[in-house]
C-alpha cells in the first residue's frame, strides 16, 4: 500500500469516529518515530491534521512526556503510518462495536 493510500486510509477513520489516541485502543506501544540520543519520540495522538508526538527522557521516573510536537501525516515514514493505520483500524472496531452496542 502505498503511503498516500494509508494516509487516506487513516484519515477517513478519524472523519467518521473522531481523534484518539494510544490509551483509547489500549496498544501495546506506541509508534516510534525517533530516538535520538538518549529520548525517544512516540506517536500517541492522532487526528485530522496528524500526529502528536510524546518525547521521553531516559529512566523518566514519571512516565510523562517532557515535551510534545505535531506532525503532518506525509512526513512520517511508511511503516511508522502503517503502525498508526493499525491501530485506526483497532479504533474503527471498537467504535463500531459501541455503536452496535447502543443501537440495542
Amino acid at each position: 500500500m502505498q503511503k498516500r493510500t494509508i494516509i487516506k486510509r487513516i484519515k477517513t477513520i478519524i472523519e467518521n469516529y473522531g481523534s484518539f489516541d494510544v490509551a483509547e485502543v489500549q496498544a501495546d506501544c506506541s509508534p516510534c518515530v525517533t530516538a535520538p540520543g538518549n529520548h525517544t519520540h512516540l506517536a500517541e495522538g492522532f487526528n485530522l491534521n496528524g500526529v502528536t508526538v510524546n518525547v521521553y527522557a531516559p529512566n523518566g521516573f514519571s512516565g510523562d512526556p517532557i515535551d510534545d510536537y505535531e506532525l503532518n501525516y506525509e512526513e512520517l515514514s511508511k511503516d511508522i503510518l502503517e503502525e498508526i493505520l493499525f491501530l485506526a483500524d483497532l479504533f474503527e472496531t471498537d467504535q463500531e462495536k459501541t455503536i452496535k452496542r447502543c443501537a440495542n
